[in-house]
């Protein structure tokens, strides 16, 4: 988890990878959209694959993909290669997100489960921060390349540790692994990853973005059809309409949405109207990663002690609590008060990783651990790509707005920026309201689990 979090740097990596392949800004950000795109769509047939056919076995597959594509990107000559190897990084980052919790769900007994998974989202953290503070020194010291290099021994070692250490975990009876349901959930979602990306960019009525848009759903309702007929589908109907699945899914797809706006918006406020430099910008980024990090295992913790849907909530009510106050920043603003609303977010989101993984992974079916794992990271990611292109787009919007009445461009910036947050506030209430809808079913989920393990 620490290595996929790693992959963060490549951001810090784009001018640098630009001027040395000789391309431009809008052909280079396919480097990140591709293996977002790849990863996100290929999650759940990844995940359901390493059920089937075993997770440990599939992690250390995915590890050996990974460590294969980024050495060969980083000997690469040209931009294409580079971008086909992507799509092999993000297969093998697919597989690592589903296998990882998965098989800490099926090493750790219940009552630990909530602090392993807490740990886990804290080292996921750390390789963001490092990501962040190290990659612009590799990059400065040695090129774009050794951000890839760099992972080459790092993920050779885990490698062998997991060959040594783990031992597999599969069902007692193997199922057939659905390959109709898996190929079209990848199609699915990646027009659909697509249709939201192109869509924010060349906009919502260009014939390609409409066509994207329609595949999408084509896809994805024929697949949710197909599924209630195959014995071993790749997403289970019923996981859909799961009492704790379907809200608790809802609720952190919600919460990303609303919260991502701090990493593509809120720049851009610190930079161009606090005037703050990138040092301070930096700082300002990675307080939410560290105070994340630094909180999850108190969330795993916690979720071990007491219902982990009551911890759920209680962080989408500080998150969305903490979107709320972005609205109240002016061009008059401090990097302190700034500064105090990204550490609320990260007392939040530290706790909601680890109570949400803890919830959908006590969930699923002891058979479906490795879907389990892709739910958690497919409602992340979903998020991610929805906030990028939906708020962006209210941001645009609100400003071109505001440009035509505000008396000069950063009254207008900021009233934008604050119509923006007041969005994102609402999504994170949404949120708490889904995350509500859960409560009823908590202690009669985890009375049957109780139930299940002492008959065992």
């Amino acid at each position: 988890m620490f290595l996929t979090s790693l992959d963060l740097a490549v951001n810090v990596a784009l001018p640098d990878i630009t001027s040395n392949l000789g391309t431009d800004l809008r052909t280079v950000q396919w480097i990140i959209v591709l293996y977002v795109g790849s990863s996100t769509s290929l999650q759940l047939g990844l995940g359901s694959a390493a059920d089937v056919y075993g997770l440990r076995r599939f992690y250390i597959i995915g590890l050996a993909a990974y460590a294969l594509a980024v050495l060969l990107i980083g000997l690469a000559p040209n931009l294409p290669i580079v971008l086909a190897l992507r799509v092999t990084q993000a297969i093998g980052n697919g597989l690592i997100v589903a296998s990882a919790p998965a098989l800490i769900t099926a090493i750790f007994p219940s009552e630990e489960r909530g602090r392993a998974l807490g740990l886990m989202s804290a080292i996921a953290t750390l390789g963001m921060i490092t990501a962040t503070l190290g990659g612009g020194v590799l990059v400065d010291a040695f090129g774009w390349r050794s951000i890839f290099l760099a992972r080459v021994p790092l993920t050779l070692i885990t490698i062998v540790l997991a060959l040594l250490i783990l031992v597999e975990y599969r069902p007692e009876v193997r199922q057939r692994f659905d390959l109709r349901g898996a190929a079209l959930a990848a199609g699915g979602l990646a027009c659909l990853v697509l249709f939201l990306t192109l869509g924010g960019r060349i906009g919502w009525l260009s014939p390609v973005v409409l066509v994207l848009g329609l595949g999408a759903a084509a896809a994805l309702t024929l697949l949710l059809r197909l599924e209630r007929i195959v014995q071993h589908p790749v997403l289970d109907p019923g996981m859909l309409t799961h009492p704790l699945l379907a809200p608790v899914i809802t609720a952190s797809f919600l919460m990303f949405m609303s919260t991502f706006v701090n990493l593509f918006i809120l720049p851009f406020y610190v930079s161009e109207v606090l005037g703050v430099d990138a040092r301070s910008l930096g700082f300002l980024l990675m307080l939410t990663p560290v105070i994340a990090g630094s909180v999850a295992p108190i969330g795993g913790w916690l979720s071990d002690r007491m219902p982990p849907a009551y911890l759920t909530t209680t962080a989408l009510v500080i998150s969305a609590a903490a979107m709320l106050s972005f609205t109240s920043l002016t061009s008059e603003s401090s990097v302190g008060d700034v500064a105090l609303r990204m550490a609320a977010g990260g007392i939040g989101m530290g706790v909601f990783q680890a109570a949400n993984a803890t919830l959908i992974m006590g969930a699923v079916p002891r058979d479906r651990l490795g879907t389990g794992g892709a739910l958690i990271s497919l409602s992340m990611s979903m998020g991610i790509v929805t906030s990028v292109a939906l708020m962006g787009g209210v941001f645009d919007g609100r400003l071109a707005l505001h440009e035509a009445s505000a008396s000069n461009g950063i009254e207008a910036f900021v009233l934008a920026f604050r119509d923006t947050y007041t969005v994102a506030a609402i999504l994170g209430a949404l949120a708490v309201a889904v995350s509500f809808s859960y409560w009823p079913h908590v202690l009669r989920w985890r009375n049957r689990r109780a139930s299940a393990g002492s008959e065992n």
